[in-house]
């Protein structure tokens, strides 16, 4: 088999969406587990939507995800350009050859038209094919109507026969005969388009994908199952070229919450806001692969969790023999579980470099605190965390020189067992000096329960209540010598004149 080539090619009006980010993923797992290449396609000939600023956003957004291609409008490659924008005149070369084998006539009808034989068709239960006005015009007339100034596309005769796909999500899909009529190559030019060639008209996205999925020498298209409707249509272009298509991977759709395709009404859809909020591009990566594909039965990832796979174990065990027919349902809930689980398992000193811009943007001065302290920090809040841009909210205590005293806390606090409890702690600190090291804070509750003959949770309450403001948390000795012994003992009074 020669090397295998596949491509992920969005539509440049808006950031990545996570359903387009999953296709990326997928082709860009079958690339690295065959050795092939991914290229990036810019599908950009709906120049009314198609923006250069929502290519580069596109772009950021897979380069924040750490994914790469070989070829793309940015990198060049054998098959340039990769913006079909700049391939215009290569598709009129094409549409030349169809219309001179008379395998496309001149159509002269207006969207309006089209769409009011569209309705009527539907209206009579029928399926609304092209009825095949144009079709009868001779060559001559049809170029008579061009020289008067008439404006036309180009319709492909439709072969009346059955075609046959063998899909590799889908299996064997039959496109019946009469499935779909004459269908547009090239469309009139809209308001500020220009023809690509005299006569020609503006090519439309089934004839220029099929062009620059062949020229560009694709063995497989694995693409959202939405596209299955266009294969019958290209897979015509395919014969009429002479031309052996590639083979064809249509995934499941992936549904937000409500069973709808995934959209703004169930929540971000971007991959640029999950990254903003503080989501892992490893963590969405990993959660998008299991939307549509489950790995192999008696894998045992290092993780520790069936569905935590690292990088090289998504790859390794890639198939798409995996790939699912059933939709993927969006579960933001597991997203953030999956997140946490990274979160905590990721190395440390990786987790602090990315949750600093949490951090920064949260207005604390990290530059006061030296990098030992700052990871010590992180170790010890990132477990109460499903997001990064939470990081900065659980290591208030650690950063706020006012600490704050919640209301349970407070109610602690007043409790008469609570005074004896909090004099025994403050005497104890106070008898010493120095850092505040882990074996002294180990020993800290013993000694203030044989102070103050308190025990059990009536003791370790208020001694977490007037160190943290706060009734749940990370445990005490891990938070006291980062802390330090002077700082914990004016967080005390602060907190207990707070209560009063």
């Amino acid at each position: 088999m020669s090397q295998i080539r596949v491509r992920f090619a969005p539509s440049p009006t808006g950031y990545l969406h996570v359903g387009g980010a999953r296709t990326l993923f997928f082709n860009w797992l079958f690339a690295k587990k065959m050795g092939g290449v991914l290229v990036l396609r810019i599908e950009d000939t709906d120049q009314a939507r198609s923006t250069r600023e929502s290519e580069k956003m596109i772009l950021s957004d897979i380069q924040r995800l750490g994914l790469d291609y070989q070829e793309g409008p940015d990198l060049g490659g054998p098959h340039a350009p990769y913006r079909q924008s700049e391939r215009l005149s290569l598709y009129a070369d094409y549409v030349r050859q169809l219309l001179e084998q008379d395998r496309v006539y001149y159509c002269f009808c207006s969207d309006t038209l089209l769409t009011q034989k569209r309705e009527a068709a539907m209206k009579l239960g029928r399926t609304p094919h092209y009825d095949g006005t144009c079709a009868r015009l001779s060559r001559d007339e049809a170029k008579a109507r061009l020289a008067r100034g008439e404006k036309a596309g180009l319709r492909f005769r439709a072969p009346q026969k059955t075609y046959i796909l063998q899909d590799h999500v889908r299996g064997r899909v039959e496109f019946k005969e009469g499935m779909v009529g004459d269908f547009l190559v090239t469309r009139t030019p809209g308001d500020g388009e220009k023809e690509i060639a005299e006569g020609i008209g503006f090519p439309v996205y089934n004839f220029c994908c099929v062009m620059d999925d062949h020229l560009m020498e694709m063995t497989h298209v694995i693409r959202a199952e939405e596209h299955l409707s266009n294969t019958v249509r290209q897979l015509m272009l395919y014969e009429a070229f002479g031309w052996t298509p590639p083979e064809f991977a249509h995934i499941a759709l992936v549904l937000g919450p409500d069973r709808q395709k995934l959209s703004k009404r169930s929540g971000d859809v971007s991959v640029y806001e999950y990254v903003e909020k503080g989501y892992l591009p490893e963590a969405l990566l990993n959660f998008l692969a299991l939307l549509g594909w489950w790995p192999p039965a008696g894998i045992k990832p290092v993780s520790g969790h069936p569905e935590v796979l690292s990088m090289s174990e998504l790859i390794s065990n890639f198939n798409l023999e995996g790939l699912q027919k059933a939709p993927g349902v969006f579960d933001v809930q597991k997203l953030q579980w999956m997140n946490s689980f990274y979160i905590r398992s990721m190395p440390l000193a990786e987790i602090a470099r990315r949750a600093r811009i949490y951090f920064e943007r949260a207005g604390f001065d990290l530059g006061a605190h030296s990098e030992e302290w700052y990871h010590q920090v992180v170790e010890v809040v990132r477990g109460e965390v499903t997001l990064l841009s939470e990081l900065p909210q659980a290591a208030h205590l650690f950063l706020d020189a006012t600490p704050h005293l919640e209301p349970d806390a407070k109610v602690v606090l007043n409790e008469p067992s609570s005074a004896p409890v909090i004099e025994a702690m403050v005497a104890e600190l106070k008898s010493a000096s120095g850092p505040l090291l882990i074996e002294e804070v180990d020993a800290l509750p013993k000694k203030v329960s044989a102070k103050s003959g308190v025990k059990g949770k009536s003791l370790y309450m208020p001694l977490r209540a007037a160190v943290t403001g706060k009734v749940h948390g990370p445990e005490l000795k891990l938070i006291l010598p980062i802390l330090g012994r002077e700082s914990v003992l004016k967080r005390i009074e602060a907190l207990l004149s707070q209560s009063r």
